[in-house]
């Protein structure tokens, strides 16, 4: 038994050696016989990283008579591609030669690094074999041999996800209230932004005497701006999921007319008891919430708004986005898909702000009111 393991052992080395010095090359295009193949993804990643390189471990079977081979001047290539959730090809196809060959009924499994899109979207990668790049592939010669297909979201990077509790917890307040909540470089920056901001919300209907609840008020950027602006029977309300951010409000603005409170992701807490709002604002909060949480808070806006009242809210659309992906730090939802959860709660939407964002995505910015 041992002599027989032996020889077995010996025998695949002799083997082992002789194809690594008879090494098969391409010189000519390979029979159609000879391009059968199945690919399979072993442990396809859940999510990517958008703009990054990620190494998949990849499958391969030659069901033909002849050895594909990564060396002469048609080698066999691992050809990517990368679809849109609708189907479109997105970018260029990316080739890599094969490692080394792969022989007719001995299956092999590769790491192939792939770029990874460099936008947040939900795509399908699909890998093909060919023998150069834009050249036939295999799956189109040979009906059996299919492309290998998986979809996968790809995120924004990791280093741009945020924790805010965490944010919070390490920011010093009452030096830089301004950049915890939008990390503006200079404290002018934040002051002009809050001046526009006030300019976009008289633009859509504000008054002095109106009621404003702001919804993810942060360090009072949108108090700060109202606090000279509304009259005494206009009122502000305030509320955050950060603890420090709310202290922080209670500390700075001493209106009893502005009142803040401590909310949480999907829940706003306020109710009947502090009456209905002309005017909801949601100010960089949707950019950050996963589309399901920013759903839930439609609604409870919807909830304490006046018969007449209205909502405003910025959100980042891209069409790679078939609902929503992203992270904390960036959040990009599907458009068509937004409104569509508007109308469901009851609301109609008109855009009244477009900005650019990156070249497959803009920032909109809504105002909702109830559906007649």
């Amino acid at each position: 038994m041992f002599a027989g393991l032996k020889q077995t052992a010996v025998w695949r080395l002799v083997r082992g050696a002789k194809r690594a010095v008879l090494a098969p090359r391409h010189d000519t295009s390979l029979v159609v016989d000879d391009c059968r193949a199945t690919l399979t993804a072993v442990d396809p990643p859940i999510a990517l990283e958008a703009g990054r390189s990620h190494h998949w471990r990849i499958r391969f079977e030659n069901l033909g008579g002849t050895a594909w081979a990564s060396a002469g001047s048609h080698p066999v290539q691992v050809v990517a591609r990368w679809l849109t959730y609708t189907g479109q090809p997105f970018g260029n196809e990316h080739a890599v030669p094969l490692p080394s060959p792969v022989f007719p009924g001995e299956p092999k499994t590769f790491d192939i690094a792939i770029p990874t899109p460099a936008f947040v979207g939900d795509f399908t990668l699909v890998l093909d074999l060919a023998q150069s790049l834009g050249g036939p592939h295999f799956s189109t010669c040979v009906p059996q041999s299919q492309p290998l297909r998986v979809a996968v979201p790809v995120q924004g990077r990791r280093a741009t996800d945020i924790d805010y509790h965490e944010v919070y917890r390490n920011a010093n307040l009452a030096q830089n209230h301004w950049w915890v909540v939008g990390a503006y470089q200079t404290k002018e920056q934040y002051e002009k932004s809050s001046r526009e901001r006030l300019g976009m919300l008289v633009a859509n209907g504000l008054t002095p005497d109106s009621r404003v609840l702001d919804i993810g008020c942060g360090t009072g950027q949108m108090a700060d701006a109202l606090q000279n602006y509304l009259s005494d029977r206009g009122t502000y309300y305030g509320t955050d999921i950060g603890e420090e951010a709310i202290a922080f409000c209670h500390e700075t603005f001493r209106r009893r007319d502005f009142v803040f409170r401590r909310g949480e992701m999907t829940r706003v807490p306020f109710g009947p008891e502090d009456g209905a709002f002309d005017l909801a604002i949601f100010f960089s909060v949707f950019t950050h919430t996963f589309i399901d949480e920013s759903a839930l808070l439609l609604a409870e806006a919807k909830r304490l708004l006046a018969p007449t009242g209205q909502i405003l809210a910025d959100v980042i659309v891209s069409p790679l986005v078939e609902r929503g992906a992203g992270n904390r730090g960036e959040m990009i939802v599907n458009r068509e898909h937004f409104l569509r959860t508007a109308d469901m709660l009851g609301l109609s939407a008109v855009v009244v702000g477009v900005w650019p964002w990156n070249p497959q995505a803009e920032r909109l910015m809504f105002r909702f009111r109830r559906k007649e």
